[in-house]
């Protein structure tokens, strides 16, 4: 599931997968349209809906809580 997620960060960003650590949005790497173009791609790869009030800051905010967010829903 981890390759996965890294795979589809990549494909929209590689920036993303550089540094898993780095604040995305401070940095510029990610905004709010990138998170929406994001967010359909891991519903559509993932075969889910992702309820529009989890999609925050906090869970976009760097590739591992990108990962972990993903891992929460993917688990519930």
């Amino acid at each position: 599931m981890k390759e996965k997620i890294l795979e589809i960060l990549k494909e929209n960003n590689e920036e993303i997968v550089e540094d898993m650590d780095r604040d995305l949005l401070a940095s510029g790497i990610l905004d709010s349209f990138d998170i929406v173009d994001l967010v359909v791609d891991l519903e559509e790869n993932f075969s889910i809906q992702i309820d529009v009030d989890l999609v925050t800051p906090d869970h976009f905010r760097t590739g591992n809580s990108i990962i972990e967010f993903m891992k929460t829903i993917l688990e519930a």
